[in-house]
């Protein structure tokens, strides 16, 4: 078996036929997952399926010791009994969730912070529509979890001997302090108070408090001795990613040579090697050898500018004639540091180093470039939960805050768990639209949720018309497709827009009447199927009645058409009647009506609109 990049890939392992075919299921929602399941559920086994002979615990123990993420679908008591014997070091053992074969429960068993097992489960109970369970104690009281802080930014934590205590004074309400001179700012929700125990403090002096018990530093910066005595005994240090170092060096420079100028460099001017985000320099170094060997050691990424953006860069060293001879700029590490980290001062400019290797240091600047966080514009489907893409959900979980019409929010409210949400009345489309956008470029993870499609009569053309209106603002904009009306309705009648159709909403809120009259008459006279959205409101009466006529003037009273009324909702109605009598039943604005074309046909309770295969294949053959 392939055992490549297992670190990065989700085992699933079931013991049960029910559990079995819900194993293959979640295959399927997790790309890159790998499946172990019975031999004798296994029939004809797809590529990431695996086989196994009972017992289990041998298909256990193998994966245990390969993948860094379990998902177990047995009993907890179960799953327990096989793990008791393989749990070594929870800086080691994988994250393992359990889900019970009916898929109501996403358990986070083992290793829930470190092992990524809290964020899986609830990852997992998010596509499966169960309920994650997770019961670690930061999660639980809401407060930081240490083990976690800064992880999503890749910091590095430094001392993690004191874990374990300093989680505990958090969770069980001790005073702890927390400095931070470096890195990202936005580690804890703005939507979120900090726990009343945790004070931030603006100079490290300050953590010398004599009631606190715990301090979480911050920093890029190696800690004076004179500081240290300053620190709670309990006390974590994270190292933020936070530093560019800019290189140049001469052709054939050794690894340990670069590596040597680095470490001293950083060393003297009291800055650490784990804050390094990545080393920069000039694209003539791609096949540097000793360059690329430094970089995988320390797995740095390396940024490359060619001699064009680094002359034109403004360091503040005076350029050297010389560099500028040999490779057609006067700075490489200055002006690498700098354009790779935005920042335009650095923190040590260019230093040589016995002479082969010239370092400059700069700093990241996070707060001038702070996340302007994330806009999904959601579409729900049509009503039910069942009928949700897998990915509008995924957006949900993902959101800080959910922003929605009210009676689209009271359908999505098992998905609103510890969400801020923000739910408006008919008529608040723009005020929604401009609150999503403010509350994005303010950090936070918006969803906007529209039923059916979010770009098919939806939140997503208005914002599209709101972004247009403001040139420069960049956001993050994602589009999550859902379920339209009419592809429920249709599905719900039979398949009546098989082939071409036209979808036409009625009503003249936004669109003149005038205009719907014109596009209503060009869809007739084409023979399209017609899809009437918003057909009538305690409002608006005469335009079904002005439509139906018009569309009487193409097309025969016996015309097929169907009705749906809150497809996929509870108080679903489903009925096809004709163009004749079509006004004869209710209609309302939860209303889709399917008009037919000429060739519209209804056998057996189905409503079927052909596309051409009985003219060109002779059916009745």
């Amino acid at each position: 078996m392939n055992t490549d990049n297992k670190e990065n890939q989700i085992v699933i392992v079931t013991i049960t036929k029910k559990g079995a075919q819900l194993g293959r299921r979640l295959r399927l929602l997790l790309p890159g997952s790998h499946l172990y399941l019975p031999e004798k559920f296994a029939g004809s086994l797809e590529a990431g399926e695996h086989a196994f002979s009972l017992p289990v615990k041998e298909a256990v123990r193998e994966v245990f010791r390969q993948y860094r993420n379990l998902v177990l679908v047995m009993a907890v008591g179960v799953a327990v009994r096989l793990l008791a014997t393989e749990l070594r070091d929870k800086h080691k053992d994988p994250g393992v969730v359990v889900i019970d074969d009916a898929g109501t429960f996403a358990v986070s068993l083992l290793s829930g912070h470190l092992g990524g097992a809290n964020r899986l489960a609830k990852r997992v109970a998010s596509l499966l529509c169960a309920q994650p369970v997770v019961t670690t104690a930061s999660d639980t009281s809401g407060t930081i979890a240490v083990d976690l802080l800064g992880k999503e930014f890749n910091w590095e934590i430094e001392d993690t001997d004191n874990i374990t205590r300093v989680s505990a004074a958090l969770v069980n309400g001790e005073p702890v302090g927390i400095y931070q001179d470096a890195g990202e700012m936005g580690w804890w929700p703005e939507t979120k108070p900090l726990p009343d125990n945790v004070r931030i403090f603006t100079g490290i002096e300050s953590l010398r408090q004599p009631d606190f018990s715990a301090a979480l530093i911050i920093t890029d910066r190696i800690l004076e001795k004179e500081q240290l005595t300053l620190l709670p005994s309990l006390t974590i240090t994270y190292r933020p990613k936070s530093l560019v170092v800019g290189v140049g060096c001469n052709r054939g420079t050794k690894s340990t040579e670069i590596e040597e100028a680095v470490t001293n460099i950083l060393g003297t001017h009291g800055l650490s090697l784990g804050s390094i985000r990545n080393i920069a320099t000039i694209d003539l170094k791609k096949d540097e050898a000793g360059l690329l060997e430094f970089a995988r050691k320390y797995r740095l990424r390396i940024d490359y500018f060619n001699k064009k953006e680094l002359s034109q860069a403004k360091f503040p060293s005076h350029p050297s004639a010389k560099v500028e001879g040999y490779v057609g700029t006067p700075s490489v590490c200055e002006s690498a540091a700098i354009l790779s980290s935005g920042n335009p001062s650095l923190v040590v400019p260019k230093e040589r180093f016995k002479g082969a290797v010239t370092i400059a240091v700069a700093r990241l600047a996070f707060d001038s470039q702070k996340s302007k966080g994330k806009l999904f514009l959601v579409g729900l489907g049509p009503g039910s939960p069942e009928q949700m893409t897998f990915k509008s959900k995924e957006a949900l979980s993902q959101s800080d805050v959910v922003v929605g019409y009210n009676a689209y929010i009271e359908l999505i409210e098992p998905f609103l768990h510890q969400k801020e949400v923000i739910a408006t009345g008919m008529g608040a489309e723009v005020e929604r639209a401009k609150t999503a956008l403010n509350l994005a470029r303010q950090g936070k993870t918006v969803s906007i949720v529209s039923s059916g499609d979010s770009g098919i009569y939806g939140m997503a053309g208005l914002v599209g018309e709101i972004l247009r209106e403001q040139p420069g603002d960049k956001l993050n904009v994602e589009v999550i497709p859902g379920v339209p009306s009419l592809v429920a309705s249709a599905a719900l009648l039979g398949t009546p827009i098989t082939g071409d159709f036209a979808s036409i909403s009625l009503s003249d809120y936004l669109v003149s009447w005038e205009d719907i009259k014109r596009r209503l008459t060009l869809a007739a006279e084409g023979n399209f199927v017609i899809v009437l959205y918003n057909p009538r409101s305690k409002k608006r009466k005469h335009q079904l009645v002005e439509a139906r006529e018009l569309i009487l003037r193409y097309r025969s009273p016996s015309t097929p058409v169907g009705i749906v009324t809150n497809a996929f909702r509870e108080e679903q109605k489903v009925l096809i009647t004709d163009l004749g009598h079509m006004l004869d039943h209710e209609i309302g604005m939860n209303t889709t009506i399917i008009i037919g074309n000429s060739t519209t046909f209804t056998v057996d309770g189905w409503m079927v609109t052909p596309r051409g295969y009985q003219t060109k294949y002779n059916l009745k053959q």
